[in-house]
């Protein structure tokens, strides 16, 4: 039987909980990874990825419920939504709406940084954004049970963990990968 430890991944890209969304981002367009376990000294404690971030990025207070308390974009930026507000309407007008200076030239906006909208990921942490329910299997495990309960929860990636500690992780990458040089394929019943 084929297990995670044979398809895992050992030497694990990790962030830590107290960096910004910016650097999470960054690190990740670095390391060609779409998503890393989050890690406060020895311990896991939480895990993101580019959907995480995306979803942090565009959230809507009500999307995310009374609990969440994290501001939106338009809280950000200081204004509210108003109940006959249509943001189908004319999406730019957002923006217009909060920039001191909306009659600028587009291109003196794109080389200019200062304004927040253009640095909202850089002012919130990892911490704020990962998902603290962590996927995890044991070393041991089937990599038919690790690939199902990737499938049936809609992730990219496990954590492996043994005694409580990060030994690896396996990621819909390394299940190709073991698809394309004949790993995992199964063999023909006799």
């Amino acid at each position: 039987m084929r297990t995670v430890a044979d398809f895992m991944t050992s030497e694990v890209f990790t962030l830590e909980p107290e960096m910004s969304l910016r650097e999470a981002m960054e690190l990740f367009g670095d390391e060609g990874v779409t998503g890393a376990p989050v890690v406060s000294g020895p311990r896991l404690v939480g895990v993101i990825s580019a959907t995480d971030l995306m979803d942090f990025q565009g959230s809507t207070q009500a999307a995310r419920g009374p609990s969440d308390t994290r501001p939106t974009l338009r809280e950000e930026l200081g204004g509210a939504a108003t109940s006959d507000e249509d943001p189908d309407e004319n999406p730019g007008s957002f923006f217009a709406d909060y920039w001191s200076h909306s009659g600028a030239d587009v291109y003196q906006r794109l080389v200019e940084s200062e304004g927040p909208e253009w640095d909202l990921l850089a002012r919130h942490t990892v911490e704020e954004a990962m998902t603290r329910n962590v996927v995890s299997v044991g070393p041991d495990t089937s990599i038919a049970e690790a690939a199902k309960i990737m499938s049936t929860r809609g992730i990219h990636r496990v954590l492996v963990t043994q005694d409580d500690e990060l030994v690896g992780i396996l990621t819909s990458t390394d299940l190709v990968r073991g698809i394309a040089n004949g790993s995992l394929v199964p063999s023909p019943s006799a």
